[in-house]
């Protein structure tokens, strides 16, 4: 399958106005292999439309093929393959066989009707012109075990909507953004290191988080190495962790771990890795995690060097934790 330079054309079936990124016809990792599937996002951000072009640290944009804004207008951002979800539970939604649709929002705020009726037209659109059936509308939360977005849409809800506009019919009435639960959404803590960090050689490291990106400030304490919960929270975590200055072969852990609330005593590590630098001397590694948090612990992530020299985390280290109600 080509470039799909007809995204444009169809995206204004929805009656919903239309942006074209400068250079969207010929952006992408190469063409698009197929489209069986489409997969919904959110961005964990606003006015980000220049990161689903251009990429952050660590993946090189572009990251989907629209973004969708708060008010309903539509972008087209590339016509080529996009990284927008890989590892995938399903081979219709994978980066070479599907559209992804990142939708602004931080993570947490509700979603405006507008955007949501755009969501849902966009997709009955582009089911219509790829022939696919609503059931291949997935949230990215539904094929990807890691991932929680779109935050508080019951997927559900969403395909019927979506199915019902592709006969040409109108939104249900009064269900124009079918949601879970408010206990269903996640507080979401995005954080970014933002300087270099020395691991010592035999030592170990709790990365400082010198940025966060959305939700409420100091989620991740004064010292800015924890995350704390205000309850019993089920964490999700997500972190992608960049090492340098290693010999090859080099072994590293990288743990999440639980330490006492005032972080004076370590608890355990629910989730550890050992890893070992490439060829290069160096190490980049996605370190996932589930587990439990409450007001009695924090969480921090650790790297531990047990080897003779040391190691640097390069300041484009980046996690997400989203903190689920239990």
């Amino acid at each position: 399958m080509p470039y799909l330079t007809q995204l444009a054309a169809v995206a204004r079936r929805t009656g919903y106005p239309v942006t074209e990124c400068p250079g969207w016809k010929t952006r992408g990792h190469g063409p698009q292999p197929a489209v069986q599937g489409v997969v919904c996002h959110h961005t964990a951000g606003w006015n980000d439309m220049h990161v689903v072009r251009d990429g952050r640290p660590g993946l090189e944009g572009p990251l989907s093929q629209i973004w969708l804004r708060r008010d309903g207008r539509i972008f087209i951002v590339a016509a080529g393959r996009c990284w927008h979800n890989a590892p995938s539970t399903s081979v219709y939604h994978q980066n070479s066989s599907s559209i992804g649709i990142e939708a602004e929002n931080n993570g947490s705020a509700p979603w405006p009707e507008a955007q949501l009726d755009s969501y849902q037209r966009l997709c009955a659109e582009l089911c219509k012109e790829f022939g696919l059936t609503a059931a291949r509308v997935k949230g990215h939360k539904e094929v990807n075990r890691q991932k929680v977005d779109p935050h508080s849409i019951s997927m559900d809800g969403f395909r019927a909507q979506v199915a019902r506009l592709m006969t040409g019919a109108g939104p249900i009435p009064g269900k124009a953004g079918p949601h879970e639960e408010d206990d269903d959404v996640p507080e979401i803590v995005s954080l970014g290191a933002g300087q270099d960090q020395d691991v010592p050689a035999g030592g170990e490291l709790a990365v400082r988080w010198h940025t966060e990106y959305t939700d409420d400030a100091d989620d991740h304490g004064a010292e800015g190495v924890a995350v704390l919960a205000d309850g019993t929270r089920w964490a999700m975590c997500d972190a992608l962790v960049k090492l340098g200055g290693l010999e090859p072969g080099d072994e590293v852990d990288l743990a999440w771990t639980r330490y006492s609330r005032d972080g004076k005593e370590l608890l355990d590590d629910p989730w550890r890795l050992t890893v070992h630098a490439d060829p290069d001397g160096r190490v980049e590694q996605s370190v996932p995690g589930q587990f439990g948090l409450g007001k009695d612990n924090q969480l921090r992530l650790r790297v531990i060097n047990p080897g003779t020299r040391p190691a640097k985390l390069e300041k484009v280290t980046m996690a997400k934790v989203a903190l689920f109600r239990r």
